[in-house]
C-alpha cells in the first residue's frame, strides 16, 4: 500500500509539473532522523518516484540523483508516518513521527546492526524506557524479571530454565551495556547496580545460545542495555524517591528491634545531555540508600556517568569515550538461621563489601562508501574491600580487564541484501585475591564473521566463530557456528527458525575460590571443564489489531536447548568431617549432559483506545514459558567427596534424578498500563512454580528448608501496583506498592525475598 501511494503520488507530481524522463538530473542527500529522539533511522525508503529512490544507512544517511524538474520527496518508515517535502538545496534534515514503534521496535543485539524485531531470526524481546521509569526501578535487574521467560535470583539472570541458582559464579547470559560486555572479570557476574539506568534507550534481551557474536557466557542468551544520545538538542532528566519496607508477613522475621520495625530507601538522579551538529554528551549522576529487608543485607552507592560523541566534518568519522564510576557499600546475605527467623542469617554473620568500580571505554568508527569500521575498547576495574570477620579469610579481592573488539562491517552487497560483519576480538583479565589463591589471568582471543542476507520476503543469518581461552595453564579453543532464517508469510505475518551453538569456559571463582560464608565453606575446582551447548528453535510472529485500534503482536515459539559439562554450584559434603558444618559448603561442578525444551508464547501491544470519544493510551505485556529440564545421565558420578560417589540421583531431592536442580516449570509475567490525559495507572503480575529439585543436603541439614518448600507447593505469586499523576509536560508524580499482598516467596533455599513495600517518586524529565 505504501509504495502504491507513493507511485501514485510521484504520478501526480510527474503530470502536474510536466517531468519528462530527458531532464537534467541533481544529486541530493540528507539524514531521516526520528522526530522525538534525533536517533538516525536506518532503512528509511527515500522515493521521487519509482526510478528514482533510495534507503538510508546505518547513519541514517541517503545519496539519490533525482530529475532537476522535481520537487517533493516521499519518506517512509515502518512503525512511523510518512513524510512529503519539498527539495531544497543543501543537506536534507529530515524527521518522521513515531506512529506505532511499540510494536515494531528496531534491534541492534541480533546482528550487530538495525533490524526490524519481528525480521530477526531469533526470539528476542525489547524492554522500553516506561516500563523503567514508572516502576521506580533502582537496577535493571528488577525490570528483567517483567521478561516473559527471563528470571534472576541473586544477580544471575536465566532464560528460559537454561541455568539454574548458582551464587557468587559466572553467568550463563552475556550482559552488555552498548554492544561491549560487562561481566566482571574474575567472577564472570553483572555488577547490577554499575548500570546507567537512568539513560536506558531500550533493554534488547535474545534469547538462545549466541556465542557467534557475543563469545563465552552467552550460552544461554545475551542482555543488551542500550543508552541514549541527546542528537541535536538538550536532554534532561532527574528524580528524587524514598520508601519503606513493610512489616514482614511473620512477626519473628523482622529482625531489628522494635521501635526501627519500618526499613528504608531513598535515591534519585539528575542527567544532563547536549547535542551540537559535530558533538553531543551525556553526563549523570545516581545515588541510593537502601537498609534492605534482610540481616546486612544494605546496598549505599553513588554513581557518575558520561559519554561523548565526535563527528568529522564529512561525518565519515565517529569517536568518543565513555566511562562510569561507583562508590558503593553492600552487604551480602547467603543462609538463613532457620525457617522461623528467615530474615536472619545464619550465626548472625554477614560480610560488608565497600567496593568501587570503574570502565572507561574509547571508540572510534570510520564509515565509508563500501565498508564501516567499528574499534572499541573498554578498560574495567573493580576493588571489593571486604571487611573481615575474626576467624574468617580475606575476601577482599581486585580484578582489571581489558577487552578490545575490532568489527568490519562490509556492504558492497547491501544493495542486493547482503551485509557481511567480520571481527576481531581481545580479552585480557587478572584478578588478585587471597580466596582466589593469589593472582589469576584469564585470556580470550576471537575471530568471527556473520553474514545477514535479505531477499524479497526471506531474511538469512549464517556465521561462525572460533575461540581460544586460557586461564592459568588451562588452554582451549572452541568452534561454534549459528544459521537461521525468517520468511514473511503475510503482511503481519512472520515465521522463523534457528539453531545456535554456544560455550562457557570457567570463571576464576568457580576454578580457585577458596573461602567461606559464615560456617558455610566454599570449594574450588581446578579440573571444571567448559560447557558447550545448543539452541533450535521455531517460531511464528503474528500482528493483530482490534476494533478498538490497539495493535498486538503474538509470538509463538518452541525451544530445544542442549548442554555438554553443564556447570552447576552444588551443595555437598564437599571438606572434611572436621571442618565448619562438618565439611558442608559449595563446589562447582561438571554434571553431565543436559536438555531443556518446552514452549512460549508472549503478546506485547498497545496504542491509542478510543471510548465515549476519549483517548486512552494502553501497554500490555503477556507471557508464558514451559520448561522441561532433563539431566539426560542421572547415574553419571561426577564427583567423590570422602568416598562418597555423588550423581543427580544421590544428591537432589528429586530421586528419579532426571529434573535439573533450582529450574522453574512454569513462568507466567503479565503487566498492564493505562493513561488517561494526566492519570495512569499500572499492575505487574509475575508467577514462577516451584522448584522441583534442590540440593538434598539443604533438607537434610539446614533448619527450616523442607518446611519451607512444603508451603511453597503452589510456587510464587508477586503482584506490584503502581499510579503517576502528569503535573505538567515534564513533572511528574509516581507511586508504586510492590508485592501488594505480601506474599511469601522463596527465591531459592534458605532465603525469602522482600515483603511488601511503599515508594514514592518526583520526577522531571525535558
Amino acid at each position: 500500500m505504501k509504495r502504491l501511494v507513493a507511485i501514485l503520488f510521484s504520478c501526480f507530481v510527474q503530470l502536474t509539473l510536466g517531468i519528462n524522463a530527458s531532464s537534467a538530473q541533481q544529486q541530493i542527500e540528507g539524514f531521516v532522523r526520528d522526530k522525538a529522539s534525533n536517533e538516525v533511522l536506518f532503512g528509511a525508503t527515500v522515493f521521487a518516484d519509482a526510478d528514482h529512490a533510495t534507503t538510508t544507512n546505518e547513519r541514517g544517511y541517503f545519496q539519490l540523483h533525482v530529475l532537476d524538474e522535481q520537487k517533493f520527496l516521499l519518506v517512509s518508515y515502518i512503525g512511523y508516518r510518512n513524510d512529503t517535502l519539498w527539495i531544497k538545496p543543501g543537506i536534507q534534515e529530515i524527521f518522521l513521527e513515531e506512529s506505532s514503534r511499540f510494536l515494531e521496535p528496531v534491534v541492534v543485539s541480533a546482528g550487530k546492526q538495525n533490524q526490524r524485531e519481528v525480521e530477526t531470526t531469533v526470539s528476542i524481546a525489547t524492554i522500553q524506557p516506561y516500563l523503567i521509569q514508572n516502576r521506580i526501578t533502582t537496577s535493571i535487574q528488577n525490570t528483567l524479571q517483567q521478561v516473559p521467560g527471563v528470571s534472576s535470583t541473586d544477580g544471575q539472570a536465566n532464560i528460559r530454565s537454561g541455568s539454574g541458582w548458582s551464587y557468587g559464579t559466572g553467568s550463563r547470559v552475556s550482559v552488555l551495556v552498548d554492544d561491549m560486555p560487562m561481566l566482571a572479570s574474575g567472577t564472570g557476574q553483572a555488577l547490577w547496580s554499575f548500570f546507567p539506568i537512568e539513560n536506558v534507550k531500550q533493554v534488547e534481551v535474545i534469547k538462545g545460545s549466541s556465542s557467534v557474536l557475543y563469545g563465552s557466557s552467552a550460552l544461554n542468551g545475551v542482555i543488551n542495555i542500550r543508552t541514549a544520545w541527546p542528537g541535536n538538542g538538550e536532554m534532561i532528566s532527574a528524580s528524587t524517591y524514598a520508601g519503606v519496607y513493610d512489616k514482614p508477613s511473620r512477626a519473628n522475621w523482622n529482625w531489628k528491634p522494635a521501635a526501627e520495625t519500618f526499613l528504608t530507601q531513598a535515591g534519585g538522579h539528575f542527567l544532563y545531555g547536549k547535542g551540537y551538529d559535530r558533538f553531543q554528551y551525556v553526563m549523570s549522576v545516581n545515588g541510593l540508600i537502601d537498609e534492605g529487608y534482610r540481616m546486612g543485607d544494605q546496598d549505599k552507592r553513588i554513581r557518575f556517568s558520561g559519554k561523548t560523541r565526535f563527528y568529522s566534518k564529512n561525518k565519515k568519522w565517529n569517536f568518543g569515550l565513555n566511562g562510569n564510576l561507583l562508590y558503593g557499600k553492600t552487604g551480602s546475605f547467603l543462609l538463613w538461621e532457620n525457617y522461623e527467623y528467615a530474615y536472619t542469617s545464619l550465626d548472625s554473620s554477614y560480610g560488608l563489601n565497600s567496593s568501587r568500580r570503574l570502565n572507561v571505554d574509547p571508540y572510534v568508527t570510520f564509515t565509508g562508501t563500501h565498508t564501516e569500521h567499528y574499534l572499541q575498547m573498554r578498560f574495567y576495574d573493580v576493588v571489593n574491600s571486604i571487611e573481615q570477620v575474626s576467624g574468617e579469610p580475606d575476601q577482599s579481592n581486585a580484578t582489571k580487564s581489558i577487552h578490545t573488539e575490532y568489527r568490519l562491517k562490509w556492504k558492497h552487497w547491501q544493495e542486493k541484501g547482503l551485509i557481511l560483519n567480520t571481527g576481531l576480538v581481545t580479552y585480557y583479565g587478572e584478578t588478585n585475591a587471597t580466596m582466589f589463591q593469589g593472582q589469576r589471568v584469564q585470556q580470550n582471543h576471537a575471530a568471527y564473521v556473520q553474514g545477514d542476507l535479505k531477499t524479497g520476503r526471506l531474511n538469512f543469518s549464517a556465521g561462525a566463530r572460533y575461540e581460544y581461552f586460557r586461564l592459568e595453564q588451562y588452554t582451549e579453543g572452541k568452534p561454534v557456528i549459528k544459521a537461521g532464517v525468517n520468511y514473511q508469510a503475510a503482511k503481519a505475518t512472520f515465521l522463523r527458525a534457528s539453531f545456535g551453538q554456544g560455550y562457557r569456559f570457567p570463571v576464576v571463582s568457580e576454578s580457585f575460590i577458596r573461602t567461606s560464608a559464615g560456617p558455610v565453606n566454599i570449594y574450588p575446582n581446578s579440573e571444571l571443564k567448559s560447557e558447550s551447548g545448543y539452541t533450535m528453535e521455531v517460531g511464528l510472529r503474528q500482528g493483530f489489531q482490534t476494533k478498538g485500534g490497539l495493535k498486538f503482536m503474538a509470538d509463538l515459539a518452541y525451544y530445544r536447548m542442549y548442554f555438554e559439562n553443564m556447570m552447576e554450584f552444588t551443595f555437598a559434603q564437599w571438606g572434611s568431617p572436621f571442618d565448619p558444618l562438618f565439611g558442608l559448603g559449595f563446589k562447582s561442578v561438571n554434571i553431565g549432559p543436559s536438555l531443556i525444551h518446552g514452549a512460549e508464547i508472549a503478546v506485547t501491544g498497545g496504542g491509542k483506545w478510543w471510548f465515549n470519544g476519549k483517548s486512552n493510551d494502553i501497554k500490555i505485556i503477556l507471557g508464558y514459558t514451559y520448561a522441561d529440564p532433563k539431566n539426560l545421565e542421572p547415574d553419571f558420578v561426577y564427583a567423590e567427596s570422602n568416598g562418597v560417589q555423588n550423581t543427580y540421583k544421590t544428591t537432589g531431592t528429586d530421586t528419579t534424578g532426571t529434573i535439573l536442580k533450582y529450574r522453574n516449570r512454569h513462568l507466567f509475567k503479565a503487566d498492564l498500563q493505562w493513561q488517561y490525559a494526566r492519570i495512569g495507572l499500572g499492575i505487574s503480575y509475575r508467577y514462577t512454580s516451584r522448584y522441583e529439585n534442590i540440593d538434598q543436603a539443604f533438607t537434610l541439614l539446614i533448619d527450616g528448608v523442607e518446611e519451607a518448600y512444603a508451603e511453597n507447593q503452589k510456587g510464587n505469586h508477586i503482584v506490584d501496583l503502581r499510579a503517576f499523576y502528569m503535573i505538567n509536560s515534564d513533572w511528574k508524580v509516581t507511586g508504586t506498592i510492590n508485592n501488594v499482598f505480601n506474599s511469601v516467596v522463596l527465591t531459592r533455599p534458605c532465603d525469602i525475598g522482600a515483603p511488601r513495600s511503599f515508594v514514592c517518586q518526583l520526577s522531571y524529565r525535558y
